[in-house]
């Protein structure tokens, strides 16, 4: 019985709400226990009222917690909080090597090549399935084979409810409202303009609310696009991007239809909030990354270098190549 554990990742919010459906089950099983969760301060709001962790612990990777002597600090606080068990879903040198010299009776999961020496049960992290499972199967190094979960999972407080309630009703009727998030961490991971642009002017044509979501670094593109759309003046048209807390969009987003997307963290936020998701892949793999639980939502070109992992492109043909006219057709469809 493990009565105090702790679970690391310090990595995007998809990866964040990639370890939901693994606290669930952690929870599930150690109904009693302390589990704390480390992660990203700069992205841990998407996890911060999840009721499967008992403590959140923050880390400011590209601050703080960047120079050394915070960094060995913080792993001396670690240390101190004594925990039975480590699970490292992170397989860097900063996140391994706090799992390393934890001082914890057990530590499992992935790790970073010499760091795993030092792990009790070092594992090879699956790259043929989804991340979430990738990560659910960690929990059978600990004897737990019963893996049934609930899928990604966000929770919201009352403040961001009441803001996107308030929001909302100013900006739409009764509407059906379709949310489009253009952003991507990656600048190939982001479908056209154009496209974007040409989807939302069909959607408002044929009656649809069109609701833009995304964070500050996708302004401008948001610009763009609306301001070379047909209907860019529409009454049905909202402009979020930026101008919202991650819980609101999660808030505001679950108000919506469907959400159009590439592979992002909106994404994944409209997945654990049960949005059916339409995704435009090209660099990233479905198989890992597609919206967790959600069949049909994936539509890709047929070129040959799909999957590369690439962060920049010449051509970006994997992404041009797909018309808003097919979006729009599965959209419909997911729409049932």
């Amino acid at each position: 019985m493990y009565k105090n554990i702790l679970v690391i990742n310090l990595m995007y919010i998809g990866d964040l709400l990639f370890t939901t459906p693994l606290l669930h089950v952690l929870r599930k099983h150690f109904a009693e226990s302390h589990i704390s969760l480390l992660a990203d301060e700069k992205n841990a709001w998407v996890v911060k009222y999840n009721p499967n962790i008992s403590e959140l612990i923050g880390i400011d990777k590209k601050g703080y917690h960047n120079k050394l002597p915070n960094y060995i600090e913080l792993i001396r606080q670690i240390r101190q909080r004594k925990y039975d068990l480590v699970i490292n879903l992170h397989p860097n040198e900063r996140a391994s090597a706090i799992a390393a010299f934890s001082g914890a009776k057990e530590v499992i999961g992935f790790s970073t090549k010499g760091l795993d020496l030092m792990f009790s049960k070092p594992l090879k992290e699956s790259k043929d399935i989804h991340q979430a499972d990738a990560y659910l199967e960690v929990l059978k190094a600990v004897g737990i084979n019963d893996l049934s979960n609930n899928g990604l999972e966000i929770w919201t407080n009352e403040t961001a409810q009441a803001k996107a309630a308030d929001v909302w009703s100013n900006a739409f009727s009764k509407a059906t409202v379709i949310g489009i998030n253009t952003g991507g961490s990656w600048p190939t991971k982001r479908w056209t303009k154009q496209g974007f642009a040409e989807l939302a002017d069909n959607l408002l044509d044929k009656g649809y609310g069109v609701a833009f979501f995304g964070g500050p670094m996708d302004k401008a593109d948001v610009a763009e696009i609306v301001s070379t759309m047909k209907y860019r003046s529409h009454k049905l048209l909202k402009i979020f991007t930026g101008g919202t807390t991650l819980l609101e969009m999660a808030a505001l987003v679950k108000k919506c239809a469907a959400l159009v997307s590439g592979d992002s963290g909106p994404m994944h936020i409209a997945v654990a909030q049960k949005v059916p998701i339409v995704a435009m892949f090209g660099p990233s793999d479905p198989v890992r990354y597609h919206p967790y639980g959600q069949q049909n939502a994936v539509i890709q070109s047929g070129e040959k270098c799909l999957g590369c992992g690439e962060h920049t492109c010449e051509h970006h043909s994997c992404m041009k190549n797909i018309t808003a006219e097919q979006v729009y057709e599965v959209l419909i469809k997911r729409l049932g």
